[in-house]
């Protein structure tokens, strides 16, 4: 009884402990975390509020001042004042721009608001870019620590073999030592690729925001290559047509350009309005008094003239800043597009000459060595080389991936069979 007592306590721990270690995994796919990135990232929030905040002063910067009243009672009057009666009124005045300031208040504001919009997008490209990225890393990461493991039982297998020729006199000691030496180095492959597993982690964790601190387990099925849906080199043609940075740097020029007209305006006159009317017996005369007051631009060669010089200058700032944002986005297209290219071309090479090559030369290595036709150093080449080979496959793919991703983000648009998400 105490030892079945014993057997079933240890199962209840066994079990509790294999689904308390479920239960700290999530598993995701890449659009699922796309679309919890999309509505739990901070900058992707912190982006759209401020949009949100420079479109609803749109009205508020075209629209007329708060109106003034007034009352006003006079004391210490005279005699005869006192006779006539208190001079008590009431004013109200209103003060207005020159009506083409509110048109150009109204455009200035709007193309803030667009700007602030496109920088919004711009922030869920970048944040997209950062989950797809990571998402491919840790796909690839996982893998290669996958083959590492395997690499270990496979050279396991060969200890085994150079121990049995060994016994049997076919081969030197030297040849089961070197197989543990490899297994040594493998262990500190392996030690390193972890560390680096748990490092993408956090950063996709850090893109979806997510706080919980679950760790993040990938689907089994293998990724595919994302294709490319788009001739590559119309990509840098299209470049001003859809990048978000360049379209906030449009939408600047438009800003400074309404700022500069609005700063030529500082020298036509605003106006007010004045109402004042009487209470008390000079009320009942219906007495009351209009007044109407205009700006002067007495003193533009201090204000008005510099301003005028400030706002053409933040013009030509605005100008420049476009053409130099386009250049750069343009070189930066053909650079990424340059790679995107490159990386599709040798993962192609990988998948139909590097990697089947590379097996078959193991496996002609294995039972060469079986045999004793061959040396030990030749068997462990051909392992190594194997291993290296199809590990470099998956890293190349995380790099084609980034690139691809990358890309999309400075164009603005999808161009492969990546999800993309909701940036409009």
């Amino acid at each position: 009884m105490p030892i079945r007592s014993f057997i079933l306590i240890i199962t209840w721990i066994w079990a509790f402990g294999a689904t308390g270690a479920e239960l700290d995994k999530e598993s995701i796919t890449l659009q699922a975390a796309l679309f919890k990135a999309y509505s739990a990232n901070p900058a992707i929030a912190a982006s759209q509020a401020l949009a949100d905040a420079e479109h609803a002063a749109i009205q508020s910067e075209s629209f007329l001042e708060d109106p003034k009243v007034g009352l006003m009672r006079e004391n210490n009057m005279s005699f005869m004042q006192m006779q006539q009666g208190p001079m008590d009124s009431i004013s109200v005045s209103q003060q207005f721009k020159f009506p083409v300031k509110y048109i150009l208040s109204n455009k200035s504001q709007s193309a803030k608001a667009n700007q602030a919009e496109e920088m919004a997008k711009q922030k869920r490209l970048e944040v997209r870019t950062k989950v797809v990225s990571a998402y491919y890393s840790l796909y690839s990461v996982d893998r290669v620590l996958a083959l590492l493991n395997a690499q270990r039982e496979s050279l396991r297998e060969i200890a085994r073999i150079a121990e049995t020729r060994y016994s049997t006199g076919g081969v030197p000691q030297q040849d089961e030592m070197k197989a543990h030496v490899e297994q040594t180095l493998l262990e500190k492959d392996t030690l390193m690729v972890q560390e680096e597993l748990s490092t993408i982690q956090a950063a996709l964790s850090a893109a979806m925001g997510d706080n919980s601190r679950k760790e993040i387990a990938l689907p089994k099925e293998e990724l595919k290559i994302p294709e490319v849906t788009i001739e590559l080199a119309e990509i840098p043609k299209q470049i001003e047509l859809h990048s978000r940075e360049i379209k906030v740097a449009q939408f600047a020029v438009v800003e400074s350009e309404t700022q500069k007209s609005l700063s030529y305006l500082g020298y036509a006159p605003d106006f007010s309005l004045n109402y004042r009317r009487m209470l008390g017996s000079f009320g009942f005369q219906n007495a009351y008094s209009a007044s109407i007051e205009f700006t002067i631009p007495l003193w533009f060669f201090a204000k008005q003239s510099n301003e005028v010089s400030s706002a053409s200058s933040r013009a030509i700032e605005a100008q420049k800043k476009l053409e130099s944002i386009k250049n750069d986005k343009t070189a930066e297209a053909k650079s990424l597009t340059a790679k995107v290219r490159s990386f599709k071309r040798v993962l192609e090479v990988y998948q139909t000459g590097l990697i089947p090559q590379a097996a078959s030369t193991l496996n002609s290595s294995r039972a060469s060595y079986r045999a004793g036709r061959s040396g030990f150093i030749e068997l462990l080449d051909s392992e190594r080389s194997l291993y290296n080979v199809r590990i470099a496959y998956y890293r190349i793919l995380s790099q084609f991936t980034e690139s691809l991703s990358k890309l999309e983000e400075i164009m603005g648009r999808s161009l492969s069979t990546l999800p993309f998400g909701e940036i409009e």
